[in-house]
């Protein structure tokens, strides 16, 4: 049998598979942050309404309070307890706004509890049980958004290098010539 030469027959791996990968990968995670954050943050705030108007009012108790003390030491946090029906429930929540508490929260505060679901309420500082999801930090979504620019401009360097190569390929070769005009 004749060995083939592996240049002859089979195509230069340029690698721009790998990146095209990577650059959809970003794209996809890109997307998935910003719309994952938008409809998680809608979904809350359909429930919250909903809890306002429908929910039963239960007194909490504010128990424990951490972060927020400077800088890198997270979000300002209450921890509360409620008791509907025979269980007791308890969570942290966010203490205020996006600053955070400016003074020590009151001991108690209203929550309307959803009755299907116990565990699902909404506070009076307009915090819920989903509030500390990282897909409610406003960072997510710039993030995301950066992560799909990253992956669609890699993507579009990809697709623009392969059809490039697939232009430079169906044009028709010259000769080439070497000195005085003649052929090699």
């Amino acid at each position: 049998m004749a060995k083939r030469k592996a240049s002859a027959t089979a195509p230069a791996d340029t690698g721009w598979w790998r990146l095209g990968l990577t650059a959809s990968v970003f794209l996809l995670l890109g997307v998935a942050l910003v719309v994952g954050s938008i409809s998680y943050r809608w979904q809350l705030s359909e429930r919250a309404e909903r809890l306002r108007s429908e929910g039963v009012p239960v007194t909490a108790t504010v128990t424990d309070r951490a972060g927020g003390g400077g800088r890198g030491s997270g979000i300002d946090r209450i921890e509360i307890y409620y008791m509907y029906g025979p269980a007791q429930n308890h969570t942290w929540i966010p203490c205020a706004g996006v600053t955070g508490c400016h003074s020590t929260p009151k001991p108690e505060m209203t929550v309307w509890v959803d009755p299907a679901e116990p565990e699902r309420f909404v506070a009076e500082n307009g915090h819920s049980d989903g509030s500390l999801s990282f897909l409610m930090s406003w960072t997510t979504i710039p993030m995301g958004g950066v992560f799909a620019a990253v992956g669609g401009a890699l993507l579009g360097l990809v697709l623009h290098a392969k059809w490039s190569e697939r232009a430079r390929a169906n044009q028709p070769r010259q000769d080439r010539r070497g000195r005085g005009g003649r052929r090699r």
